[in-house]
Parts: C-alpha cells; sequence; structure tokens
C-alpha cells in the first residue's frame, strides 16, 4: 500500500512538472511567434519644410512576410491622423501592395474627417487567395498646411494603422511619423485628441473597385487545420492537467 502510494506521489509530481515545462514552452513560442509577426510602414519624405497653404504629398511603403506557413495579409485599414488647425488630408490614394501574390480584385474604400483629424483607406483582397506579402508602397497622402497655420512643427502619425492576416489574426504595426515643420520653426504645435468618427458626418467617403492585379509571386497557404507549436502545446499541458487531476482522486482512495 506505501508502496502504491509513493508511486502515485511520484507519477503526480511528475505530470505537474511536465504541465510547468510544457506551459513555459507554448508562451515561449507564442511570444516568438508574436514577434515575427510584424508590419513596418515608411514613410517618404519623413520630414518636410512647407510655408502655409502649402501642398504636399507623402508616399508612405510597407513591409512584412506575414504570419507563419506562408499566411498573407487580406485587409490594411490604414489610418492617418493630423491636427486640423494645421493640416488637412484632402486625399489618400492607394498603392500596389495588396496586389502582391495571386490574382485578385483589390477594393477600397477612403474616408476624411477632417474636423476629427483623421483620415482612412480601407483595403481589402476580394477573394482574399492566399494574401499578400512583401514591400511596396501602401498609399499616397495628399497633405495641405492650413492657411493660418502658426509656425512650427506638426506631425502625422499612422499608429492607428491595422493590419490583418488571411485568418484576421492582426498584425503589430510599427511605423515612423512624418514631420511638418512650418515656417521654418521647429517648436513643436500643441497635441490634439482624434474622437472616433461619425458616421453621419464625414466629410468624403468614397468607394472603388481597382480590378484585378497584374499577379505576383503567390504565397503559400497555410494549413487551417494544423495547429502551430504553441495550440500543441497548450493541448499537451491540458492533457497533463487532466492526468494530475486523475492521479490526485486516486491517491486519494
Amino acid at each position: 500500500m506505501v508502496d502504491d502510494r509513493t508511486r502515485t506521489d511520484h507519477l503526480r509530481r511528475v505530470a505537474l512538472a511536465l504541465v510547468i515545462v510544457l506551459a513555459a514552452a507554448g508562451f515561449a513560442v507564442g511570444a516568438v511567434a508574436g514577434a515575427d509577426q510584424l508590419a513596418v510602414l515608411t514613410p517618404t519624405p519623413h520630414s518636410v519644410d512647407a510655408a502655409p497653404g502649402e501642398e504636399f504629398t507623402v508616399n508612405v511603403a510597407m513591409v512584412t512576410d506575414g504570419g507563419y506557413g506562408g499566411e498573407g495579409v487580406e485587409s490594411v485599414d490604414f489610418v492617418a491622423q493630423y491636427h486640423p488647425e494645421y493640416l488637412e488630408i484632402t486625399d489618400i490614394e492607394t498603392g500596389p501592395w495588396l496586389e502582391q501574390g495571386e490574382d485578385t480584385k483589390i477594393r477600397s474604400e477612403q474616408t476624411i474627417a477632417h474636423e476629427n483629424g483623421t483620415a482612412i483607406l480601407e483595403q481589402w483582397r476580394d477573394p482574399v487567395a492566399g494574401g499578400a506579402t512583401g514591400n511596396d508602397r501602401l498609399a499616397t497622402v495628399t497633405v495641405e498646411v492650413a492657411e493660418d497655420a502658426p509656425p512650427g512643427e506638426a506631425e502625422i502619425d499612422f499608429t492607428e494603422t491595422n493590419v490583418a492576416l488571411e485568418r484576421s489574426y492582426p498584425l503589430q504595426v510599427h511605423g515612423q511619423n512624418v514631420s511638418v515643420t512650418i515656417d521654418g520653426e521647429n517648436e513643436p504645435l500643441g497635441s490634439f485628441d482624434h474622437p472616433e468618427p461619425d458616421p453621419d458626418e464625414l466629410e468624403s467617403t468614397q468607394a472603388s473597385d481597382d480590378g484585378q492585379n497584374g499577379g505576383g509571386a503567390s504565397t503559400d497557404d497555410a494549413d487551417d487545420s494544423t495547429p502551430g507549436f504553441g495550440g500543441f502545446a497548450v493541448i499537451a499541458a491540458a492533457i497533463a492537467g487532466l492526468v494530475v487531476v486523475f492521479l490526485s482522486t486516486r491517491g486519494r482512495r
């Protein structure tokens, strides 16, 4: 009887250790996965010298390898934010970024809410067709400096941009802001709290169908039926936990 209890206690400790190891492994794999899934936005130019009333354009490129197993990007909600007293985004032109990958239609919708200091360009692949990855121009932004803008430095911020993979998992987005120096003055101008745009008060909304792309190197599709290493670790940890409960129950008999 003593040997049975000793054996049960030993198995219980082994199972508990297995749970801890597998949980740690799952956490580590998940952390690595999150670190690799990244989209980087790079504006050109990233700094502009302008006078009140002047207009200029900024090209924003994006680079990402997508997710694991060749999972590509399904859609991008490109968001540019600014202080409406100093700057105004008057137009956002769709770039060819989402055209990378298998042939499909690229659809887009532009929303400009100037009073909110927010301009949005939604782009998506229809159908997804494996999604897109790579490095190319995502959008071109047309900006106008206000006629009565004071001397100082204003910014255009792209950090609210959302990039979604084929299975709707979002990528982390890192991007560089555009600094606009007005009348040669580098002193930062006031900040602006951007409220959510009210759909009933939007200045302009424009939908477009950009047609079928020219095709490119296709991406490998991820196998939706196969869990990743993190998924296996979580499943194994759950099974080991059930073993602990079972052995604990037997030990009390």
